[in-house]
């Protein structure tokens, strides 16, 4: 959960050159011309013709993001109400991955047959309660009626998604052929989404601070960040390609944890937007009242995660990216470099920072803030913690100690 600070102009600059020029931008005018798709679509197409709201959304700050979504989800879901109904079918994710994983044999092991059997129920009522809600005589599932079976539930399931991708499916794809992420991946001369990772230059995953996420091109392959639609495209397909709402991270929190979590509706940090930084800490809780040594056994003590601030918005953004992020529970991986942290608490005190000092000192070209770096093991001021995987951890965990103050942190 690191802020990024803002995106340069240069950035700004190039993606929204790339759109201008794009097919995408060819497909919008086309629409909003076009007399044979549905009125209230050829209205919106056309209402984004704008160049001042269209460049809003394509390199818009966030706060101008969801603006766009209210409007969506407003005027938009009145025009063509079936998108109401649609949106609460994806906010169960998909079948592969929210569905089934809470509802099958492996999930009875690791909760109870009880906590399993009321799932199965809430997604069949929920379901049933979509069908309902669509009340379309065309809509025809053949499922077995009060069978709270896993075959069952996926009919059900399987069925609404093919309804709504024969209902709604074209007018996505058109909004899609507009904001097009499949070609924005594709390589190009002067910009995609290689270009974009390496001008924005982010090292380390932002929302974890785990996992570095370098852009590498060679002859041999290529790597890059994944990024994230922070809302998700599935919803709001309009934002697909909005450079505010790609957010460089690594696999681990786009693909497994978050998904395709809808951080509208439920606020989280904003790793463009939010420099709470301060507002949130990692401390050592003792499982113990009495620890026998100072730096203890890994078993004695677990790593905790607790907002730092009495504003209540800003304990919602944190506690709420620190569960779909499991930040807490990934960090008690690393106990092992807590521990290491408060073993240098202890040997390096001043007299021995002062005698390192007089070894790598200015004459040997090391400066303030790379002594800092040795004794840590880490950056050690709040604008590096990007730089590298578990800065901010290694930082809360030291200003607890006496290091802190001996460093000068």
């Amino acid at each position: 959960m690191i802020y990024l600070k803002n995106i340069s102009d240069s950035i700004i600059n190039a993606h929204w050159k790339y759109f201008k020029e794009s097919e995408g931008y060819s497909n919008l005018l086309r629409l909003s011309n076009d007399t044979l798709i549905p009125r209230a679509e050829k209205e919106y197409f056309l209402r984004l013709t704008n160049e001042s709201l269209l460049k809003s959304i394509i390199v818009g700050k966030p706060e101008q993001l969801r603006n766009e979504i209210l409007y969506y989800q407003t005027t938009i879901r009145s025009q063509i109400p079936l998108l109401t109904v649609h949106q609460e079918f994806l906010s169960v994710l998909t079948w592969d991955e929210g569905i089934y994983p809470q509802i099958n044999t492996i999930a009875e092991k690791k909760t109870d047959k009880t906590t399993v059997t009321n799932k199965k129920q809430f997604l069949y009522d929920f379901f049933l309660n979509l069908i309902h809600q669509v009340n379309d005589p065309n809509l025809i599932i053949k499922f077995e009626q009060g069978k709270l079976t896993i075959k069952n539930i996926k009919i059900l399931y399987s069925g609404l998604k093919t309804y709504f991708k024969t209902k709604l499916g074209e007018f996505y794809d058109r909004i899609s052929s507009v904001f097009d992420y499949n070609d924005f991946i594709k390589e190009k001369e002067e910009w995609y989404a290689y270009k974009l990772t390496s001008e924005l230059g982010v090292n380390v995953c932002p929302y974890c601070n785990r996992n570095y996420i370098h852009t590498s091109i060679t002859e041999h392959g290529r790597t890059r960040a994944e990024l994230d639609h922070f809302y998700p495209k599935s919803k709001y397909p309009f934002l697909s390609i909005s450079l505010y709402n790609l957010i460089p991270s690594c696999h681990v929190c786009n693909s497994n944890l978050k998904k395709s979590r809808d951080f509208y509706s439920q606020k989280h940090l904003h790793p463009f937007e939010n420099d709470f930084i301060n507002d949130f800490c990692f401390e050592i809780n003792y499982l113990e009242d009495t620890i026998d040594n100072i730096v203890p056994d890994i078993k004695a003590f677990e790593i905790k995660l607790r907002p730092d601030t009495d504003n209540p918005d800003v304990i919602d953004l944190v506690n709420n990216s620190n569960a779909t992020f499991q930040i807490s529970k990934l960090h008690n991986h690393h106990k092992d470099i807590a521990q290491e942290l408060l073993a240098r608490s202890i040997h390096y005190n001043k007299s021995k920072i002062e005698e390192l000092k007089s070894i790598l000192g200015t004459e040997a070209g090391i400066d303030e803030e790379f002594l800092k770096r040795v004794i840590i093991g880490n950056y050690a001021d709040i604008g590096s913690f990007g730089k590298r995987p578990l800065a901010k951890y290694s930082y809360d965990i030291l200003s607890k100690t006496d290091l802190k103050d001996n460093l000068d942190l």
